[in-house]
C-alpha cells in the first residue's frame, strides 16, 4: 500500500469517527434565558435580527433576548388596562409592530418599536390586530378583533397603524390567525358557530371571497396550538388537532390536508401538541405540552427527538428555526424560577435556504432602492443579474433592501445566505 493510500484511509477513518461521535452526541439543548418575576410567561418567539429573539411577556411587555442570554425591554404597558395583541412582527421599514387591546374602554391601537426599544403609538382605531405575517407590499396581515361589533375579521395594517379589514367572520366564530398561502390567498382554521362549533379549514382571497376548503372532523378547543396551520414545501397544509376536554373521544394529533382531504398523520393520544413547523430538512417538527420534541415526515413517519425536564422549561411551548439552522423556542413555565425560558435545540439541521419571491419597484435606474420580500432573508447578500449590490439593509427575516449597482443589467435578483441562494422568477428591468 502506498503512503498516499494510507493517508487517504486514515482521513476516511477520522471522518467516519467524527460523524459517529456527532451522532452519538445527540441533540444539544441549552437554556438561553431563564425568566424571573419581573418578566415571565413568554408567548411566541421570532428571530427578527440575527441571533436576537423577540417575545411578548407578562406583565404586558415586549422584550428581546440575544443568543448569549442578554435581555432588553423594548416596550412596556400597564397590565391593568392593556393586553398586547400579538408577538411583534417586522415591518419593511425596520420597525417591529404589535397592537394593544384596552378591554375596559373597548378600544385598541397599533404600536411600533425599533429593534432596540422605544415604542410609538398610532391613533386609536377601535380594533386590535393579531399580526401573523408580512406581505410583499410592505403591509402586515392578521386577525382583527372589532370592539364595536365583537367579531373577528381578517385584515391588514400599513406601517402607520391604519387597519383595513377585508373579511368578517360570522358572529360567535372563533378563528385562529391566518397564514399567507403560496397562491397569495389566506388560509386558516375556524371554530364555526354556523357549523355547530366544528372546525373548518377556510380560504379567503385578498378581496374577501370566502371558501370552506374542508370540514375538520374535530372541535377546536382553547388549548395552545389549536388552529396552528402551515403550508409545507409539498404544497399541502398541515395542522394541529387539539384534544377534547378531558381527552374524551378527541385525541391530540397532527393532520394533513391534500386538496381538502383530511388525513390524521399521527395521533398523540391525550398529549397536547403546542406547536408545529417545517424545518430546513423538509420534515415537520413539533413539541407537546409535556415537553417532548418530535419530528414527523410529511408521509407520517414519527421520531422522538428530545424530552424536556422541568428545569429545561415547561409548556405551553412555541418553536421556530433560526437562521443558523438551530431550533429555538419559548416556554411559559419551568426553568430555574418557574417563569419560563428561551431555549435552543441543535439537531444538526441545515441552514434554511433563502426564498426571494417578490420585489418592488419592478424597474428603475442604477441607485434605485428595491424592496425584496420572501423568507429566511437574514444576513443575505443581493445581486442584480449577477452584479453584487454594495448597499444592502435588512428589515427582519422577510425583507431586504438593495440599491441597484452600477453595471447591473436586466435580469433576476438573487439573494444569498449561508443556506444557499434564492432567485426571483421575475426579472428586474434596469432603465
Amino acid at each position: 500500500m502506498s503512503h498516499l493510500s494510507r493517508i487517504i484511509k486514515l482521513l476516511a477513518a477520522l471522518f467516519a469517527f467524527a460523524v459517529a461521535a456527532a451522532v452519538a452526541a445527540g441533540p444539544a439543548y441549552r437554556v438561553i434565558y431563564n425568566f424571573t418575576g419581573q418578566y415571565n410567561e413568554p408567548g411566541g418567539i421570532g428571530e427578527l435580527s440575527p441571533g436576537v429573539f423577540y417575545t411578548v411577556v407578562a406583565p404586558a411587555a415586549v422584550v428581546s433576548v440575544t443568543s448569549q442570554g442578554v435581555l432588553t425591554a423594548l416596550a412596556s404597558f400597564s397590565s391593568i388596562c392593556c393586553v398586547i395583541g400579538s408577538f411583534p412582527a417586522s415591518g419593511a421599514n425596520g420597525l417591529l409592530y404589535s397592537s394593544i387591546q384596552e378591554p375596559t374602554i373597548f378600544s385598541g391601537y397599533v404600536f411600533s418599536m425599533s429593534m432596540t426599544g422605544g415604542e410609538q403609538n398610532y391613533p386609536t382605531v377601535g380594533v386590535a390586530p393579531t399580526f401573523s405575517g408580512s406581505l410583499p407590499d410592505g403591509k402586515l396581515f392578521g386577525l382583527v378583533w372589532g370592539f364595536a361589533n365583537s367579531t373577528w375579521s381578517l385584515g391588514t395594517s400599513d406601517l402607520q397603524g391604519n387597519v383595513t379589514t377585508f373579511y368578517q367572520f360570522p358572529t360567535y366564530d372563533r378563528p385562529n390567525v391566518p397564514i399567507l398561502g403560496a397562491d397569495g390567498n389566506y388560509y386558516g382554521v375556524d371554530a364555526s358557530y354556523t357549523a355547530g362549533y366544528n372546525g373548518i379549514f377556510y380560504k379567503v382571497t385578498p378581496s374577501g371571497a370566502f371558501t370552506q376548503v374542508a370540514a375538520l372532523p374535530f372541535i377546536p378547543t382553547a388549548y395552545v396550538g389549536q388552529g396552528v396551520v402551515l403550508q409545507a414545501t409539498d404544497g399541502n397544509f398541515y395542522g394541529i388537532q387539539s384534544i377534547g376536554l378531558g381527552c374524551g373521544g378527541q385525541k391530540g394529533g397532527v393532520y394533513k390536508l391534500t386538496a381538502g382531504q383530511y388525513t390524521l398523520l399521527h395521533s398523540f393520544g391525550c398529549h397536547i401538541v403546542n406547536d408545529l413547523i417545517q424545518a430546513s430538512d423538509r420534515n415537520l417538527y413539533g413539541v407537546t405540552q409535556g415537553g417532548r420534541f418530535f419530528s414527523l415526515t410529511t408521509s407520517g413517519v414519527y421520531k422522538d427527538v428530545f424530552q424536556m425536564t422541568g428545569y429545561d422549561g415547561l409548556g405551553p411551548c412555541w418553536l421556530m428555526q433560526g437562521h443558523d439552522g438551530v431550533l429555538y423556542g419559548a416556554t411559559s413555565g419551568g426553568g430555574t424560577t418557574g417563569s419560563g425560558v428561551i431555549f435552543a435545540l441543535d439537531l444538526g439541521l441545515p441552514v434554511p435556504q433563502p426564498q426571494a419571491l417578490r420585489f418592488y419597484p419592478p424597474s428603475g435606474p442604477v441607485g434605485t432602492a428595491v424592496r425584496i420580500w420572501g423568507y429566511n432573508l437574514l444576513e443575505s447578500t443581493v445581486a442584480f443579474n449577477g452584479v453584487p449590490a454594495t448597499t444592502v439593509r435588512h428589515s427582519g427575516p422577510n425583507y431586504v433592501w438593495a440599491n441597484v449597482p452600477a453595471g447591473a443589467t436586466t435580469g433576476p435578483i438573487t439573494v444569498t445566505t449561508a443556506g444557499g441562494t434564492g432567485t426571483t422568477k421575475a426579472s428586474f428591468t434596469v432603465e
